[in-house]
């Protein structure tokens, strides 16, 4: 049985997460909350923490302290197999790309479809020839990960990412080694759901590409664990 609190909750929100073991700064907390419809980037240095975000979003690893809410629901509390469940609800780009290397492009974006919806082939296949030919993926989708430039690669992975129309995306560093024109358009279909209504993105990354600025919500700085700028893009205040 769902939870009601859950219903309305933002999508995601870190409340006094310890990011990682600081004995120069253990007061340092991390406190951000990603509303509904939002895409918001918290970009950092290596040392800064902010590549722990994307492992504590999705419950891969459980904070030193502090907790992360996912859809009004402590993620890191859940069974495991409740978690796999889930996890249907959100999408993941992990750092580089996260493919399976002894399957096509094609393939890897029709795992989620085909291991965790009830979808019949017609429609998994339907599905993907829909996102192989959104994502410009029509000429490499025969290939595997290896055969296949950096860019194309990024592409198949923010498509597994969507496949399922999730409510929540979560991607880091997805736009390293790419040109800006393609991580403007990446990030436009990671952020635009199945009814044209816009999907809540969380990126992670050390560096932003200039290009990808007006299609942020919001911006936030994170030093030592700790979100010290959160700013919300000029374009989207009133």
């Amino acid at each position: 049985m769902s939870d009601p609190r859950a219903e309305g909750a933002p999508p995601l929100v870190f409340r006094a997460l310890d990011l990682r073991d600081r004995p120069d700064h253990p007061e340092h907390r991390f406190d951000v909350t990603v509303e509904r419809g939002t895409t918001v980037a918290a970009v950092g240095d290596e040392d800064s923490g902010v590549g722990d975000l994307g492992s504590f979003a999705l419950g891969l690893r459980r904070p030193i302290s502090g907790r992360a809410e996912v859809l009004g629901t402590l993620i890191a509390d859940l069974p495991y197999y409740d978690l796999l469940v889930f996890r249907r609800r959100l999408g993941y780009l992990p750092l580089g790309d996260g493919l399976l290397q002894n399957l096509t492009l094609r393939d890897n974006v029709a795992l989620p479809l085909r291991y965790a919806s009830d979808h019949r082939l017609s429609e998994v296949d339907g599905r993907v020839a829909q996102l192989v030919d959104e994502l410009h993926l029509r000429a490499a989708a025969g290939l595997r990960p290896a055969q296949a430039n950096e860019e194309d690669r990024r592409r198949a992975a923010v498509a597994r990412a969507i496949a399922l129309d999730p409510e929540l995306v979560v991607l880091e560093a997805p736009f390293d080694g790419l040109t800006g024109r393609a991580a403007v358009d990446l990030l436009e279909h990671a952020g635009r759901r199945g009814d044209g209504t816009r999907r809540t993105v969380f990126l992670t990354a050390q560096e932003l590409v200039p290009s990808v600025q007006r299609l942020l919500s919001r911006v936030v700085r994170v030093v030592d664990g700790e979100a010290v700028d959160d700013e919300p893009n000029p374009a989207d205040r009133p």
